[in-house]
């Protein structure tokens, strides 16, 4: 047996072989079980040149979801598509990110997606701005806040001496005033246009329009009656319920002798617009081609007429003293022998004359004119309207009426330049609203209409305003500094007590003004581009020919404008350039939050969102022409137009806005105090919608 010591040094001796054997057996176990593995290669980075991400900016409500999508290019702009885009919110307690790039707004805030992706060069990443709002029901509810009755266009009007007043117009319209009270609706069976009323007494009056149309009725009721003629009626007047003259189309006359209609052959086929006489063997019919007639109960005689001009009425204080008016401000009189031309204020279209007395008689036409003859003067009146008047009566207290446009009535008490000139109805369309901050509210429309409403709540009233031509679009800087813009260069300027007319640059149509850091900027027709500097306006160069029908700005150096055939400008602080835009659609609006969040609308549905770099289309949510367009945040955008179209942008969707209206809306703006917003459109219509 070995001792413990030689036990050691054998085990000394052996250890090399052992270590030797062990490694060979381990190599030959591992050569019989493993096979050559090919090495693991990683691929290279994509050649990534750029990446772009869409949209750009994304503006969300609480609880909302939007879906960005990111395109890599290479350097020669090549789509590349086996590349991983990585997603990463910087606030993710606002608004979080997937993996697949789809956005969640968790709390009002703001946040900063990063789409990233490899590439050989170097990370290329790019940040999408989030804007988070707290969710808000938007306007949920409506009221009229401007009530209206008609806006007919009155072509007639007649006043019975007992009280109460008729007027006429397009589509059956007949209204009726009693006692200076509102203006009441009569209802006829025929949407036939009516051209005149006269009546024999308060309740035998008679109607008489296109078509042929005549209605004889007691104030109330009407029914038709056959008078044998087929073309337009554009006169009634006569002498006694016995004895009714009736003119029109191709020199036709008609009388109501008490029993039946008889043709009275004028010899003549123009038109004939106008009746007056007074007497049965002195009646005067006035027409187109300067014809002038004269009927001695017998025949109708045509007169020598000072020229060739329309004349659309006729009336007098004896077979001595007749005047007619027509075309081009002419005003002829008739002294029993012959007739000649006066001298008048300007060459304005004429078509309604009525008088007290043979010194004191008026004549109304287009644009409100008004003029007064004081028995050897003409001189022009200010009414404070601009509407196209048509008609005229004088009422039994002497109180002269006017009738015209969109249910414009207008009042006159007193004599010549001393008249007051009141409002009676006025419904034209409404084409532009602003407000200041925290009031007053302006509406501004047809025939230079201005509607004022001084306080939340309060109702609306016309404005006292100089005559102008349409109003289009309104805009201000405060209270004290605002402009109202329309047709042939109207500019109007509001210092905080009243309306003053500014020097009109040119005679092209202003469609929209924007106001902002003091200044005014005015967009219209042919490319205009006006600047306020101080009192006065200054041109500036837009390099296009088209029509510019808004303007929004975020500032000075960042105004926008946009208008017909997809032109939209962009003005940077010192000139104006075109921008692409995905639309050749007629632009009528434009609004944005900041100069990287901008919207535009136009026809058939078309709508833009402007991200700070492109203009993209956003899906249109009507095929309705959209004209109208304001925001109180990127979250709630509304728009409007045609036949009661109302939607809401929420920064991804449109939502569809019940309204109570089906005409068309032409302005959108804040109420006083942003609690709400206002609606103006057609028929002097104003809607306030609030949450």
């Amino acid at each position: 047996m070995q001792s413990p010591m030689q036990t050691f040094l054998r085990t000394i001796r052996q250890a090399p072989a052992l270590a030797v054997l062990l490694s060979l057996q381990l190599i030959t176990v591992t050569a019989c079980s493993e096979r050559p593995v090919d090495p693991v290669v990683e691929p290279p980075p994509a050649r990534v040149a750029s990446l772009e991400v869409t949209p750009t900016s994304v503006a969300l409500e609480s609880g909302a979801r939007a879906t960005l999508s990111a395109e890599a290019r290479d350097s020669a702009g090549n789509r590349l598509t086996a590349v991983t885009i990585e997603w990463r919110s910087d606030a993710p307690a606002i608004a979080s990110v997937s993996a697949t790039g789809e956005v969640l707004a968790i709390s009002p805030g703001a946040a900063r997606i990063t789409a990233s992706v490899n590439s050989i060069n170097g990370p290329v990443s790019v940040l999408v701005p989030v804007t988070v709002t707290s969710a808000s029901p938007g306007i949920s509810q409506w009221r009229a806040s401007r009530s209206t009755v008609s806006d007919v266009t009155f072509l007639g009007i007649w006043d019975d001496g007992a009280g109460s007043t008729y007027a006429v117009g397009q589509n059956g319209g007949l209204l009726r005033s009693r006692n200076d009270g509102p203006w009441e609706a009569v209802r006829l069976d025929t949407e036939e246009t009516l051209v005149s009323v006269w009546g024999a007494s308060p309740t035998d009056i008679w109607l008489v329009g296109s078509g042929g149309l005549v209605m004889r009725g007691n104030g109330l009721q009407f029914t038709r009656v056959n008078a044998g003629v087929s073309g337009t009626l554009l006169d009634v007047w006569g002498l006694s319920a016995n004895e009714v003259y009736m003119s029109g189309d191709r020199g036709t006359v008609v009388r109501w002798n008490g029993v039946r209609f008889e043709t009275l052959p004028t010899g003549v086929t123009d038109e004939l617009w106008g009746l007056w006489g007074s007497n049965s063997t002195t009646i005067f019919a006035v027409g187109n081609n300067g014809t002038l007639l004269r009927y001695d109960g017998v025949n109708w005689n045509r007169l020598t007429s000072p020229d060739a001009t329309p004349y659309f009425d006729v009336w007098g204080t004896s077979a001595g003293n007749v005047m007619a008016i027509g075309v081009s401000g002419t005003v002829v009189r008739f002294d029993g022998v012959q007739w000649t031309r006066m001298t008048t204020p300007s060459a304005v279209n004429l078509f309604a004359i009525r008088g007290r007395s043979f010194d004191d008689v008026y004549a109304t036409g287009n644009n409100g004119a008004t003029w007064h003859f004081d028995g050897s003067t003409w001189r022009a009146l200010s009414i404070g309207n601009g509407q196209n008047l048509r008609a005229m009566t004088v009422r039994g207290d002497g109180t002269v009426r006017m009738a015209g446009w969109y249910g414009t009535v207008v009042s006159l008490r007193g004599r010549g330049q001393s008249a007051q000139t009141t409002i009676d109805n006025m419904d034209p369309p409404l084409l532009g609203v602003w407000s200041a901050p925290s009031g007053p509210m302006f509406a501004v429309g047809f025939g230079g209409t201005i509607f004022r409403r001084a306080a939340s709540g309060a109702s609306w009233s016309q404005e006292a305003a100089p005559s102008v031509n349409d109003l289009y679009a309104i805009g201000g800087n405060s209270a004290t500094d605002i402009v109202a813009v329309g047709d042939t260069g109207a500019i109007l300027r509001f210092n905080g007590s009243n309306w003053q007319r500014d020097e009109r640059p040119t005679q092209l149509v202003l469609r929209g003004i924007w106001s902002g850091g003091g200044q005014h900027v005015i967009v219209g027709e042919r490319g205009t581009i006006l600047r306020s500097s101080g009192p006065a306006w200054a041109p500036q160069a837009s390099g296009t020919q088209r029509f510019l029908r808004s303007v929004w700005g975020s500032d000075l150096t960042n105004i926008f404008a946009v208008g017909d055939s997809g032109t939209v400008l962009r003005f940077d602080g010192g000139r104006w350039t075109p921008m692409s835009v995905p639309t050749p659609s007629r632009l009528r609006a434009v609004w944005g939050i900041s100069a990287n969040y901008v919207l535009a609308v136009g026809d058939t549905g078309t709508a833009l969102r402007y991200d700070g770099t492109t203009w993209r289309a956003l899906t249109a949510p009507t095929r309705r022409d959209l004209r109208a367009i304001w925001g109180r945040s990127a979250t709630e955008i509304y728009v409007a137009g045609d036949s009661g179209a109302m939607f809401r942008y929420d920064g991804t969707n449109w939502r569809t806005i019940t309204t109570p209206w089906r005409h068309i809306v032409y302005g959108l703006f804040a109420l006083p105090g942003n609690t709400g917003v206002a609606a103006v459109g057609d028929g002097g219509r104003i809607f306030e919608g609030t949450p």
